[in-house]
C-alpha cells in the first residue's frame, strides 16, 4: 500500500540571504540581509502570491528557495529533500523538478540561439532524449503554451513581448518540473499581452497540477491567480493568508496599506474608501529598525513595537501574521477592495 504523499511540497524555515555591499570612501564592505528568516510552506497543486514594495527581498526569495542564491542560513525542504546541503550534482538533478520563468523576456532569452534551441536545452541536461526526440519535445511544448512549431528556428528579436515571455514558460516546462517559480513573468507587457500570460499560467497550472510561486506588484493579477498570498516587507514575511480572506480582512497594517492602494474602476466606490498613506520611506535593509521592521511607518506602534521583533503566528481566522497588534477582523472597517475577478 502506497504512502499518501505529503501534501505540502515546499518547506522553507528561517531563510536568509545576505550580500556584501562596498562602503563609500573605504576599503571595508558592509553586510546587507535582503531576505531575514523567511518561513513559508508551500502545497502541492496551489500558487501562492509572493507581494511587497521593491525591494522587499521576493525576487532574492525565489532565487534562494531554486538555490540560484546560496541562503547564508535557513533550510529549504522540496518533498522530503533538504536542498541547501545537496551536493551540486545532485542539486542540478533536482532542477529538473523545479524551474523559473524570469522577468524579463528581453534579457533571459539568448539572442543567437533559436527559441527551438532554448526551450530544447534543459533536455540536454534533464533527459536522454536524442535530437529528434528532443525537437518533439519542444513542439509540443510550443503547442502547449500557443507558440507555432512552425516558428522552432526563429530567434528571440523575431518576436513580441508576450511571444518571448511564452518562450520562457515553454523552457521551463519542458523538463516537466512540479514546482515553478515565476519572477513577475507580466510586468514587462502590455496590459491586454499580460491578460494573456495570466490566463495561460493559470490554465497549464489547472492542466498539469503545477505548484507555483508568483511574484507580483500587481495585486489585481495576483488575486484573479492566487489561491494564498505571502506579503513580504523589508526581507520578512508579515502576513499569510487565503487570497479571499486576505483582500477582504487584512490583519497586518502593511496588508491594510497596499490593498487600500489597490484602484477600483468604481467612482463611487472610489470616493467613499479609506486610503492610507504610509509616511515615511522603506528603511534601508543595510541598517533595518529594531523590533518590528514595519513600525517606523506604523500608525499603531507602541514601545514593544522598537524592542521586541514579532514572530509570525497563525490568528483565529488562519492567517499568519507578524505583528504586536493585528487589525481587528470586522469587515467594516477593512479596506474597500474590488470585489469582480478570484478564482
Amino acid at each position: 500500500m502506497s504512502e499518501t504523499p505529503d501534501p505540502t511540497l515546499l518547506r522553507v524555515r528561517d531563510l536568509a540571504v545576505d550580500f556584501k555591499v562596498p562602503v563609500r570612501g573605504s576599503l571595508l564592505a558592509a553586510r546587507l540581509r535582503a531576505v531575514s528568516g523567511v518561513d513559508l510552506d508551500i502545497r502541492r497543486g496551489e500558487i501562492i502570491g509572493v507581494v511587497g514594495e521593491s525591494g522587499c527581498g521576493k525576487s532574492t526569495t525565489g532565487r534562494a528557495i531554486l538555490q540560484l542564491l546560496k541562503p547564508s542560513r535557513g533550510t529549504v525542504t522540496f518533498d522530503g529533500t533538504e536542498l541547501t546541503t545537496l551536493s551540486r550534482g545532485r542539486m542540478r538533478a533536482m532542477r529538473r523538478r523545479m524551474q523559473m520563468i524570469f522577468q524579463d523576456p528581453f534579457a533571459s532569452l539568448n539572442p543567437r540561439m533559436s527559441i527551438g534551441e532554448l526551450i530544447e536545452e534543459p533536455l540536454l541536461v534533464h533527459s536522454h532524449l536524442d535530437a529528434a526526440g528532443r525537437r518533439a519535445k519542444a513542439l509540443d511544448t510550443m503547442q502547449l503554451v500557443g507558440l507555432s512549431a512552425g516558428w522552432h528556428d526563429r530567434y528571440p528579436h523575431e518576436f513580441s513581448g508576450g511571444q518571448r515571455q511564452r518562450v520562457g514558460i515553454a523552457r521551463a516546462l519542458v523538463s516537466n518540473p512540479e514546482f515553478i517559480v515565476a519572477d513577475e513573468p507580466v510586468s514587462a507587457l502590455d496590459v491586454s499581452v499580460q491578460a494573456q500570460i495570466v490566463n495561460l499560467l493559470e490554465q497549464l497550472q489547472e492542466e498539469l497540477g503545477l505548484t507555483m510561486m508568483f511574484i507580483a506588484h500587481d495585486l489585481a493579477v495576483v488575486r484573479h491567480l492566487c489561491d494564498r498570498i505571502a506579503v513580504m516587507y523589508l526581507g520578512a514575511v508579515v502576513e499569510v493568508g487565503q487570497c479571499e480572506d486576505m483582500y477582504q480582512q487584512p490583519q497586518h497594517p502593511y496588508t491594510k496599506a497596499l490593498l487600500s492602494a489597490v484602484p477600483i474602476p468604481d467612482p463611487l466606490v472610489e470616493t467613499q474608501r479609506r486610503r492610507l498613506i504610509l509616511s515615511g520611506d522603506v528603511p534601508s535593509p543595510l541598517s533595518p529598525p529594531t523590533g518590528c521592521r514595519f513600525r517606523t511607518r506604523c500608525w499603531k506602534a507602541q514601545e514593544v513595537c522598537a524592542t521586541r521583533e514579532p514572530t509570525l503566528t497563525t490568528t483565529d481566522t488562519g492567517h499568519q501574521v507578524a505583528c504586536h497588534f493585528p487589525e481587528d477582523t470586522d469587515p467594516r472597517t477593512a479596506p474597500v477592495v474590488a470585489t469582480a475577478g478570484g478564482r
